[in-house]
């Protein structure tokens, strides 16, 4: 399979593309899907880290689903809450889908150019045609 059909859009090369991606970046591939991935970096970022706690960056995505961000300085971390804020946290978690992951599998996949619905089961319908 070369190619997988969303809606009227194509992403060319898909299995050329997926096999660009580290190990770390088929698992967020496999995991949250392009859909996901897109609405992360575009959206979500663009909505957190402007209110990042001072010398603090977004490491990634928990095991627990939450945004986890790092202050290297104080050694403090940080949850992104439901409330839309950040929470300082004493158990932040050592498992971290990395933030530098998802901005590859969106850069790779160039999400930028399409709708998040048309991304929807891009992702299934691929690795489903891998197991045939």
């Amino acid at each position: 399979m070369t190619n997988a059909k969303i809606g009227q859009y194509m992403i060319s090369d898909i299995q050329a593309k997926y096999d660009q991606l580290s190990s770390a970046q088929k698992d967020i591939f496999a995991g949250y899907g392009l859909r996901q991935v897109k609405h992360f970096v575009e959206i979500s970022l663009a909505n957190i880290e402007p209110v990042l706690p001072e010398n603090a960056f977004v490491q990634g995505v928990n095991a627990a689903g939450k945004v986890q961000a790092f202050n290297a300085e104080t050694g403090q971390c940080y949850l992104w809450i439901s409330d839309l804020q950040w929470q300082a946290t004493a158990q932040p978690s050592n498992s971290i889908d990395l933030k530098d992951d998802f901005l590859e599998v969106w850069k790779i996949f160039n999400l930028g150019q399409y709708e998040l619905i048309d991304l929807s089961h891009i992702h299934r319908d691929f690795l489903e045609s891998q197991l045939a």
